[in-house]
């Protein structure tokens, strides 16, 4: 077998459409290209057809991944089970986590770190709604254990009731019981344990309440 043309795509210059014997074997990364030193002229062994095909496949999974890893970080898991979707076969998609986790844009710990902060600014949530959430994602409990604080629970709280503490407020002759009711609902639905939500609508109310009294 031997290589007769090697041509820029029209529409990607960064693939190369290979011809072997004359015929349109398949695309080629430019990287894998110069990789390989393939030229014009040269003779392919069934070996190196092989590697051509399985370097090609890894490329092209690492550029999927790239592509999904480009709209915000992912953990390692959520990156194999969308190879998996695009049915990549498990040993490409090994074989391309592997060279992402070297060039370090699969890394679990710095995904967990994002995604607890990207949640006490945009969404604040109980660390035990956090914790499930990361697990759903596949990272390793030993990971979420250590980076997800249950010591904020009580400030998160704060934040996440505090604009439903205000519109309940609002509603006509308000009580405590009902205020009680939907505030502790909500915040447990967050993730909130029931001590944390408890202390929060206490804590919640008290500071409206005063607030009421202040501008009379």
């Amino acid at each position: 077998m031997r290589i007769t043309n090697l041509e820029p795509q029209t529409n990607n210059p960064d693939r190369f459409n290979l011809y072997v014997d004359g015929h349109f074997l398949l695309g080629v990364n430019a990287a894998i290209v110069l990789q390989m030193g393939l030229h014009v002229e040269q003779e392919l062994s069934p070996e190196q057809l092989e590697q051509l095909r399985d370097e090609e496949a890894e490329q092209q999974a690492v550029d999927r991944a790239l592509n999904y890893l480009s709209y915000r970080p992912r953990s390692r898991e959520e990156v194999r089970r969308y190879l998996r979707r695009k049915e990549t076969p498990s040993d490409i998609i090994e074989a391309a986590l592997a060279r992402l986790d070297r060039l370090d844009f699969v890394n679990d710990r710095a995904f967990t770190a994002f995604w607890i902060e990207n949640r006490e600014q945009f969404n604040p949530r109980g660390s035990h709604a956090i914790k499930n959430e990361l697990r759903m994602k596949g990272v390793d409990r030993s990971v979420v254990d250590e980076l997800v604080d249950d010591e904020q629970d009580e400030q998160l709280a704060l934040r996440a009731g505090r604009k439903k503490a205000l519109s309940l407020m609002n509603l006509p002759h308000i009580d405590y019981l009902t205020f009680r009711n939907r505030l502790g609902s909500f915040l447990q639905r967050r993730g909130f344990g029931y001590a944390v939500s408890t202390r929060t609508v206490k804590a919640l109310w008290k500071e409206l309440k005063e607030e009421e009294q202040d501008d009379e």
